[in-house]
């Protein structure tokens, strides 16, 4: 196993992390009332974490932490398959 397959893998986990974290958005936003659907989540992940922000950020003056632990799930994957990419071609 080679570093690259190393650093896909390691995204693959944080994609699964992140989809998680969206299905758990998507069940807080629907016991609010908002009508998100869980099994929509792959498509709707953005929308649904800015409704959650929104709504968090209006009841309790802070965003919710589920926000927070998307993000960083998405936006540490977005980087690992990027640098998986990278290490295959320069590899």
């Amino acid at each position: 196993m080679d570093f690259a397959e190393v650093l896909a893998c390691m995204a693959l986990v944080g994609a699964l992390v992140s989809i998680w974290s969206g299905v758990l958005i998507a069940k807080d936003l629907q016991k609010r009332g908002y009508p998100a659907k869980p099994i929509m989540v792959r498509w709707m992940i953005f929308r649904y974490m800015a409704e959650y922000r929104r709504v968090t950020r209006q009841e309790t003056g802070e965003v919710g932490p589920l926000h927070q632990r998307c993000a960083t799930a998405c936006g540490i994957t977005a980087l690992l398959a990027v640098s998986a990419i990278l290490a295959r071609i320069l590899a």
